[in-house]
């Protein structure tokens, strides 16, 4: 169907919840001000609830779109080896830096030695 249907039927439940909340809460104060026992929500609030509950999340998943594939496998086939074991989050440099503060003098005398500072630690 339009898109613009489950997105309108998605705006229809979220105003039922929120007036099924509303209703709650004025059927709540009605029964302190009256001073009589609160035992549970009248029948026709707690039905409102649970149909917008309802419509809301039909129209939620329908305005998601199309679902992706739990098999792995179609998603990585197109992948080297190469690039499904490389995980930069894991990098960790051992210099600390080292090398950002060191003198002047002794930074451009051993250049080599920086570069060989620097180590990848997997």
């Amino acid at each position: 169907m339009v898109p613009w249907l489950w997105k309108g039927l998605v705006g229809i439940g979220l105003l039922a919840l929120a007036h099924a909340a509303f209703s709650a809460a004025q059927h709540h104060s009605h029964m302190r001000l009256t001073e009589k026992e609160y035992d549970s929500l009248p029948a026709d609030i707690v039905l409102q609830t649970l149909l917008a509950f309802a419509v809301t999340c039909y129209g939620v998943v329908h305005t998601a779109g199309e679902f992706k594939d739990r098999d792995a496998t179609s998603e990585l086939k197109n992948k080297t080896l190469d690039a499904l074991r490389n995980r930069p989050s894991f990098y960790v440099f051992h210099y600390s830096g080292r090398g950002l503060f060191r003198p002047s003098d002794t930074c451009s005398s051993n250049v080599g030695a920086l570069s060989s500072d620097i180590r990848l630690k997997f």
